[in-house]
């Protein structure tokens, strides 16, 4: 007479296979998982850089005249805008600052590189651009940031060119 039950082999391949089984959906859940969290981090930087660079390439494209640059390095930017207010682009640790009239306010967060290069009518990088109280050489500045999260890079560049000079 057969006993009613399963065999010690029958319980180990069924085990097998679930454990198969349980790998692959673990798998195929962890890289959903990793797409996300990729996607999620890099629109994340690129919303706000963009939001960044257009509102830097916006006032930027407002100075006032060509005496009102009195900073142009190539980690800072200082200028007076055509409503006279004095505002300052820098990068402190991990934030993009922008100072209007000494209140200071996060820009951005997770910066790790701000550089600016300028350029003159000829389109040619000025090492040492002539600021205040003279009128300056700039014709373009060029922006470049790097936002890393993560370990995730994003890296974003943009012209302004200011217009009342």
């Amino acid at each position: 007479m057969r006993s009613k039950g399963f065999t010690l082999i029958e319980l180990v391949i069924v085990i097998m296979v679930i454990g198969v089984i349980a790998g692959v959906v673990g798998y195929v859940l962890l890289t959903t998982v990793d797409a996300w969290t990729f996607k999620f981090n890099r629109s994340d930087l690129l919303w706000d850089g963009r939001l960044a660079v257009n509102r830097m390439v916006r006032e930027i494209r407002e100075v006032k005249r060509a005496a009102n640059v009195t900073t142009a390095s190539a980690s800072q930017f200082r200028f007076t805008d055509v409503s006279d207010v004095d505002i300052i682009y820098s990068r402190r640790s991990t934030d993009l600052n922008r100072t209007a009239d000494g209140t200071a306010n996060v820009l951005a967060e997770n910066v790790s590189s701000l550089t600016f290069t300028y350029y003159d009518s000829s389109g040619n990088t000025i090492a040492a651009p002539v600021v205040s109280p003279g009128n300056t050489d700039i014709r373009r500045v060029r922006i470049n940031l790097t936002f890393t999260k993560n370990g995730e890079n994003v890296y974003l560049q943009s012209d302004s060119v200011p217009r009342n000079f």
